[in-house]
Formats: C-alpha cells, sequence, structure tokens
C-alpha cells in the first residue's frame, strides 16, 4: 500500500510540474472573446522608455493564439527597420492548443531582407518575417523584440483596431525623463492613465482587459477612432543631425522649413528656359499649367529613403540633372520651376489616400505620408500632384482632395483644406437611345460623361492598349447579351477634368417575355446594387465622405407591332442622405426613361445606418423598373 502512495504521489507531481509548462493554453481563454474572433491576444505589452529628444527603446511583449485559417496572418512576424529604428532581441515560440511548446524560433527562422520598393531607387529599410508555417488550429505565437529609437520624431501608439481580434490584456507603460516634454491623446479606454514616477521619470500605464472582437463597419467616418487608442507626441524632438519642435503646426513647418532650406536653387539654364516656355502665357494659370506639364514630361517618380530621406527632398537641381525623384523632390522641384517665372507656391505635407483617415487637427504631429504643391492664385488654388506624369494641372483626385493639409511657409506655416469636389462637377452624365428591329434584337448608341473624380475611374481603360479597352469595357457593361461593336473614349483634361465614353451595342434578348408580356427594363446601363451588408448594433458613425451624381436619359423605339400596356408611376425619393427621381413617359412608339441619383457628402449617427441602406434599397428596388408591352 505504501508503494502505491508514492506511486500517485509521484504521479501528482509529474502532473503537477507539467501543468506548470503549459503556457496560454486555448481553453483558458473566456468564451466571449471567442465570438466573432479569428485571433485572441493574450497579452500585448508595450513598454516605450525615452533616453532623450534623440533616443528612445520600444519594448514588446506579443502573445496572440490563432483560432483558425482566417487568423493565419496575424501569426506571422513582419517587422520593419531601418538605420532610425532598428529591431533588435528578436525572440519567439509557439504552442499548441494545450500550451505546450512545439517550436521556438532564431536564427534560420527570422528571415531579414530589403525592403526596396519596385519604385524605389534604393532604400536602407529592411524587414525581419518569421512565417511559423503552422496548419494546425488553434495555436498561439509569442514574440519579443525591442527597437531602438535614433529620434523622437515619430512615437509609438497603442491601438486595438484590428478586425477579428480579441484582446484578454493589453498595457502601454511610456517612461519619460523629468525634464521631457510630450504629449498624448487618449479614445475609448476602458480606464484612465495612472501615472507613477520615480527621482528621474514619469512613468504613464494603460491597461485593457478582455476587449471583445469587432467586425469592421462599413462606411466608417474617416475622422474617427472607434477602439481604444493611445497616441504620443513630442514636443520637442531630434532627427538625425536635426532639432524641431511639434507643439504647433507653426513649429513643424518651421521645421521642415530647415529641411528644405537652399534645396530650390536650379541651374540659370533651366530659369531662363522656364521664362523662355511661358513667354507668350495670358496669365499666372497659364504659366503654372505650362510649367507643370513640362514638369511632368521631363521627370518620373523614382523614390530614395535613406538615412532622413523620408523627410527631406533632394535638392532640385540634382532632379534637373537626373530627372527623376520622390514626391518630396518632385514636389520642391516644382515649386523652384514655379519660382524662376515669379509664380509664388508653397510645398505641402498631407496624409494622401483615397480611403486614409483624416489628420487630427488639435494634435500637431508628424502624421503626413506625401506632398504636393499648393499655387495661390489671384482668384483660385491650384493643388499640383507632382509625381502623376498623366493627371491633368490643378487636379487632385481622390488621393488628396477633401482633407487638411500643412502648407509649409516658415513662421507663417498653417493648415488648410484642399479641394472639395460638390456632386455637380463629381458626376456621370449618360445618354442612351436604343433601337429595336424586333423582340429579340436591338441596336444602341451610349454616350457618357464622367467628370471630376468619375473621370478616375475610367483612367486604367483609357491608358490600355486597344485590345484590353474592349476587353475592359466589355466587362464592365452589365446587359445579359450583346457584343461591342464600336466604342471610344475623349479626355478632356482641365482643373475639373472629364472622359466622355461613346459605345455602339448589338443586343439581344433584352426585352423578357412571359406569356403574351413582354417586359422592357428601363434602367439600360447602370442599375445600383451596392448596398453594404446589415449591421446589428453599430457603434460607429457613418460616413459619406464624397458628394456623387448621376443622370441618365435613355429613349427607348419599340419593336415592330408592340405597344405599352402599363407603364411605372414616377419615382421620388428625397432624404438627408441623397435624391433620387425616375420618370418614364411615351410619345407614340417611344418610351423615354429619365433618372436622377445624388448621394450627399456627410457624416451621421450610427443608428442612422439602419435608414441609409432602406434609402440605398429603395433606390435599387426603383432601378428595377420594367415597362409592360404587348404584341399587337
Amino acid at each position: 500500500m505504501k508503494r502505491v502512495y508514492i506511486c500517485m504521489f509521484i504521479c501528482a507531481l509529474c502532473i503537477s510540474v507539467s501543468a506548470k509548462d503549459l503556457m496560454y493554453p486555448v481553453s483558458e481563454i473566456q468564451p466571449a472573446l471567442l465570438e466573432n474572433a479569428h485571433t485572441v491576444i493574450r497579452h500585448f505589452k508595450q513598454e516605450f522608455e525615452i533616453k532623450s529628444e534623440k533616443s528612445a527603446v520600444l519594448s514588446v511583449t506579443d502573445v496572440r493564439t490563432i483560432l483558425n485559417k482566417n487568423g493565419e496572418q496575424n501569426g506571422i512576424f513582419n517587422g520593419s527597420y531601418d538605420p532610425m529604428n532598428k529591431i533588435s532581441n528578436l525572440k519567439g515560440k509557439m504552442y499548441n492548443e494545450q500550451g505546450k511548446q512545439i517550436k521556438s524560433f532564431g536564427g534560420d527562422d527570422i528571415l531579414d531582407y530589403s525592403a526596396i520598393s519596385g519604385y524605389s531607387l534604393y532604400e536602407d529599410n529592411r524587414v525581419k518575417f518569421i512565417d511559423p508555417k503552422n496548419q494546425t488550429y488553434p495555436y498561439t505565437v509569442a514574440y519579443s523584440y525591442e527597437i531602438d529609437l535614433k529620434h523622437t520624431l515619430f512615437l509609438p501608439s497603442w491601438s486595438h483596431d484590428d478586425e477579428n481580434t480579441s484582446y484578454e490584456n493589453s498595457s502601454f507603460i511610456v517612461k519619460v525623463p523629468k525634464s521631457y516634454s510630450f504629449r498624448f491623446k487618449e479614445y475609448n479606454l476602458q480606464s484612465a492613465v495612472t501615472k507613477t514616477n520615480t527621482p528621474e521619470q514619469d512613468i504613464y500605464t494603460w491597461t485593457l482587459r478582455n476587449l471583445v472582437a469587432q467586425k469592421a463597419e462599413p462606411l466608417t467616418s474617416s475622422s474617427s477612432h472607434n477602439y481604444p487608442t493611445v497616441l504620443l507626441a513630442s514636443n520637442k524632438f531630434q532627427f538625425g543631425d536635426t532639432k524641431g519642435s511639434s507643439e504647433t503646426w507653426n513649429d513643424l513647418g518651421i521645421w521642415i522649413t530647415g529641411l528644405n532650406d537652399k534645396k530650390d536653387i536650379l541651374p540659370d539654364e533651366t530659369k531662363a528656359k522656364m521664362k523662355e516656355i511661358t513667354a507668350l502665357c495670358k496669365n499666372d494659370f497659364e504659366k503654372v499649367k505650362t510649367i507643370y506639364e513640362y514638369m511632368q514630361k521631363k521627370t518620373r517618380y523614382v523614390s530614395v529613403q535613406v538615412g532622413i530621406g523620408g523627410w527631406q527632398p533632394f535638392d532640385a537641381a540634382t532632379v534637373d540633372k537626373t530627372s527623376y525623384g520622390d514626391c518630396k523632390a518632385l514636389s520642391n522641384y516644382t515649386k523652384a520651376l514655379l519660382s524662376s517665372v515669379g509664380i509664388k507656391s508653397y510645398y505641402t505635407l498631407v496624409r494622401a489616400g483615397s480611403t486614409s483617415r483624416s489628420i487630427l487637427t488639435d494634435f500637431p504631429s508628424s502624421q503626413f505620408n506625401h506632398a504636393i504643391v499648393c499655387v495661390p492664385l489671384e482668384n483660385d488654388t491650384l493643388w499640383l500632384e507632382c509625381t502623376s506624369q498623366r493627371m491633368p494641372c490643378g487636379y487632385n483626385g481622390d488621393f488628396t482632395d477633401d482633407r487638411d493639409v500643412l502648407i509649409i511657409d516658415a513662421e507663417k506655416s498653417k493648415l488648410v483644406h484642399t479641394r472639395i469636389y460638390p456632386a455637380s462637377e463629381n458626376c456621370i452624365t449618360r445618354s442612351s437611345i436604343v433601337n429595336f428591329s424586333d423582340a429579340e434584337s436591338a441596336v444602341a448608341n451610349y454616350a457618357a460623361k464622367y467628370s471630376g473624380l468619375c473621370y478616375d475611374d475610367l483612367l486604367p481603360i483609357f491608358y490600355a492598349d486597344d485590345a484590353d479597352q474592349k476587353k475592359r469595357i466589355t466587362q464592365s457593361i452589365d446587359i445579359p447579351s450583346f457584343s461591342l461593336t464600336k466604342f471610344s473614349l475623349t479626355e478632356n483634361r482641365s482643373k475639373t477634368p472629364s472622359m466622355e465614353e461613346h459605345l455602339n451595342l448589338s443586343i439581344t434578348n433584352y426585352i423578357r417575355k412571359i406569356g403574351d408580356v413582354a417586359l422592357l427594363p428601363l434602367n439600360f446601363m447602370n442599375k445600383f446594387h451596392s448596398i453594404p451588408r446589415k449591421v446589428r448594433n453599430r457603434k460607429s458613425e457613418m460616413s459619406i465622405r464624397r458628394s456623387y451624381l448621376e443622370n441618365d436619359t435613355v429613349s427607348y423605339q419599340l419593336p415592330p407591332n408592340y405597344i405599352v400596356t402599363e407603364l411605372p408611376s414616377k419615382v421620388e425619393i428625397q432624404g438627408k442622405f441623397g435624391t433620387y427621381a425616375a420618370n418614364t413617359s411615351q410619345k407614340g412608339n417611344n418610351i423615354t426613361y429619365i433618372r436622377h441619383f445624388e448621394l450627399k457628402k456627410g457624416t451621421f449617427p450610427a443608428e442612422e445606418y439602419a435608414a441609409f441602406r432602406d434609402f440605398l434599397e429603395a433606390v435599387s428596388t426603383a432601378d428595377e423598373a420594367v415597362a409592360s408591352l404587348k404584341k399587337m
């Protein structure tokens, strides 16, 4: 019996030791954190210590359980670095569902490669990469590493906006010297920051627990933060050999002015050429247009990112000689060319991208990723996108439209807003004539004008070759059975550019027959189907980012021996989100269908999302209207 007790004691001890060896078993995750989740962050800790204005260290521990294949990418470590931000002490481990360690990562498991982009001539950016290559779910990966920062211009943020990701524990600790001045901005936190101190440091700590996964919501506002977030910004910083301040936007502009100082000097022969090519221009706009198009033809976009190259352009004379540069260099070069003929312009920083989040205007800091040129004329302001060889002068498109940007003007640097394209300019106007030779066959002449931001939609087709043009146009037409017999595209280049499209179509079986009744669909080319998905208990406000307008007229010449038995009633929908109207009329053997649809730019409370979907569903339903015909 004594031997039995001894064996039982040894077994219990082994089980106890084994249990202690287990880390992050999936069984310990609360059920609520598994709902809607592909990944659960078990433990996320960022400890950021600022040593001085020119150096800091970020220590990170990141443990995440990958629940299924949809979360596979979250198991990969992918960290970029450069000489200003170096990754060190990278370690990784992997655990199975029960929490037993099955692998550790190091040596050959950590890939380290250059991150030169396809559009870059040279970059000193690199990437450290670990792929667990595990196909058995769930599993857990744990990574730890440090980032040594040789600057304090960009400070880390603490954010929890990963889609379908829950968080068990997350913390952010910021340690700063007593004399160091910085700012922070908080959103949607579970608890307030706690502040402690030592004789040498102030310590700020943010924590959260058991944050359940959220699904991404359609049409979220570009200006809202819907997840727990903390942002940091230095008041005084050092970047490379330069020192600056971001306490105000003007302070940041002064620093940029210093980076660009004496980089706008052009060769005398180039200055003379600019005066020569603008000699016959009748006004300043023509001068700007002439010089802008000269720059487009002469240069190409190539990125060079070395040292502080992410902020400092190389000089105008170098661009003039080599004929290439990145957004900073090309913008600085264009500004110098304009200055040579007496046109005042401003180097301008912007957060670019058609869906980019708006900058926080009340939180001066490095929030930009692109440079353009602002040209204030007497009766207008032009925005020049200097990286494009095709964009019309003064047209910035959805890449930089309708957003706050920082104009760099030494001690007068300030935020201004770029151009907003109203619905009257951002529109598509269509006109179609459809002639039926019989109930099964018809030919159609279609003409459309795409203006403003809608112009961008046709640019990929316009610059394709003939074969690809025909293929793309054919794929864009939503008619059951047709052949494209002829097409043409004509570009109208202006500050509000447009593209005109003309199509000839041969159509079969457009009219649908149901017994003795023939149904003629009235909306010929653009039935609306883009209804965002339903969202229960929506939490974030909704945004219609840009106004948009469609005007359509379709004339149908009915097939011989057919009469109209019923036309749809007039439809009018008015609301805060937009307007819709459709009317059908008959004159002899001709039916005319006229349609108007407008979406209005705006931001709306979360609870109005359902009403917005109702509006779009009403539009979609109205677009399915048909005329009833009968053979005599």
